[in-house]
């Protein structure tokens, strides 16, 4: 499962990191973001983000503008816990927490079942998860699949070109961030604007993940299956639910029990935990790390392209449009059109 995670990184960080190379045009882009919650509950960075509230996902344009390929994709924010379209009271009404959703049963389940007949799929970046290790108490992991950026210089205001050519260089086919499969649906009828709120799709344990718990979030660990994933035009659901399996390709180690409670967002949460004899927590330096890391292989750094992208500034918004204009701007050479709210 997957009820708690990170994301101390700013939109426009996470944005950067999202660079992808469009599967029909070939082209290096860098997808606009879009605060689709920003009258709701805008986004906030967090390194302890609990179900309810606010998270960073890529979907496909076309969900946003029909005239859009389906192969594009943009950086939004939704809700994390899913409310589903039917739903006609208020928001604080609704008392499900629908963090989850079961890949065994996804096709079963009405709630889950319709958006995702309607290729209503996403994907939901994070730096990675937390999960408690079963039957001990207080032991809480944090799980990922590369190197976490914390230990980059100047975390968090981290230089994304840096790391970008260095996976350029590296060559090595992974993600930047942590990849989980998601879906969404939207909700017209419990707020003045559109609600959008996503799910996390999960699966079995795989064997690395069984140290801790018995269940994991669907990761995409390639561009490839991002693509295929979002894609819903091209790929329909019985094409890439085969997608979502669960994969022994991910590292963890053992953070602060403080991370139980909501209430501590901190970017220590991320950082190995250290007990010395009198159980107080030393805060440990890269060289110690790897003694603290679980590993199902050692990690390899993502391919992807960043070649001659221009800086994009955010525009004013305006909501009630509706073509992905209405939004924001995209920053592409081949689509450099204005996008607004």
């Amino acid at each position: 499962m997957c009820g708690r995670f990170a994301c101390g990184l700013a939109p426009d960080v996470v944005r950067r990191l999202s660079t992808y190379m469009n599967s029909q045009t070939q082209e290096t882009i860098l997808p606009p973001y879009i605060d689709l919650m920003s009258s709701i509950q805008p986004f906030r960075t967090s390194w302890n983000l609990p179900p309810t509230s606010t998270c960073l996902c890529l979907i496909s344009a076309k969900h946003l503008d029909e005239t859009e390929d389906s192969a594009t994709r943009v950086l939004c924010s939704m809700r994390w816990s899913l409310v589903p379209h039917y739903h006609k009271g208020s928001l604080n009404e609704y008392k499900p927490i629908l963090n989850n959703c079961r890949v065994e049963t996804i096709e079963e389940k009405p709630t889950f079942n319709v958006p995702l007949k309607n290729g209503r799929r996403c994907v939901i970046l994070a730096e990675g998860f937390y999960e408690w290790k079963q039957n001990v108490p207080k032991t809480p992991y944090f799980i990922y699949e590369t190197e976490p950026l914390i230990n980059e210089k100047h975390y968090p205001n981290i230089d994304t070109d840096k790391i970008l050519e260095k996976i350029d260089k590296d060559n090595q086919g992974k993600l930047p961030l942590l990849a989980m499969a998601g879906i969404f649906d939207i909700n017209r009828n419990c707020e003045t604007d559109p609600l959008y709120s996503c799910t996390v799709c999960t699966v079995d344990a795989s064997e690395t993940m069984l140290n801790v718990h018995v269940r994991m979030p669907a990761i995409l660990t390639t561009q490839q299956e991002i693509d295929q994933w979002l894609d819903f035009g091209r790929y329909d659901t019985e094409k890439v639910l085969p997608l979502l399996v669960s994969h022994n390709d991910i590292q963890m180690y053992r953070v602060t029990p403080s991370v139980g409670s909501t209430k501590t967002n901190d970017m220590n949460n991320i950082r190995p935990f250290i007990a010395d004899q009198n159980n107080k927590t030393i805060s440990p330096n890269r060289n110690t790390l790897d003694s603290f890391i679980i590993k199902g292989k050692s990690f390899e750094e993502p391919t992807s392209k960043n070649d001659n992208i221009k800086k994009t500034k955010k525009t004013p918004t305006k909501r009630g449009q509706s073509s992905i204009e209405d939004y924001m701007f995209k920053d592409t050479k081949s689509a450099g059109k204005r996008f607004k709210k």
